[in-house]
């Protein structure tokens, strides 16, 4: 898994959850570390913010496309507006997930993902 994350405390929120839940999770702090982490590895699952420095969750999108790599990604952002997450779907992204979120739906929603 991989999280894509400005916020510290919520990147390693994130980290923390799924670690305990026996994933594997590599953190960026923008999109370009992202990308570059993307590049290097495998990830079944992003969980992507859409507001960040450096690079912006749809851009990471959009790039995810160039890299031929076909992981699923669920953006968890506080950008709560149905036009975007139209957006979002259309590029690609599996799920859409308004902040704050709840850590329980949000697992729930990972596992459901990896299994379909």
């Amino acid at each position: 898994m991989l999280c894509v994350e400005d916020e510290k405390e919520i990147r390693e929120s994130l980290k923390q959850q799924f670690t305990d839940e026996n994933f594997y999770v590599d953190t960026a702090e923008n999109g370009v570390v992202g990308l570059d982490l993307l590049r290097a590895n495998h990830y079944d699952i992003i969980l992507l913010d859409l507001k960040m420095p450096r690079m912006d969750g749809m851009t990471f999108l959009k790039e995810i496309k160039n890299i031929g790599k076909n992981p699923h990604v669920i953006i968890l952002t506080g950008v709560d507006d149905v036009s975007t997450a139209i957006e979002c779907v259309k590029l690609g992204a599996r799920d859409y997930i308004s902040k704050p979120y709840d850590p329980e739906e949000l697992l729930h929603v990972v596992i459901k993902t990896l299994g379909a």
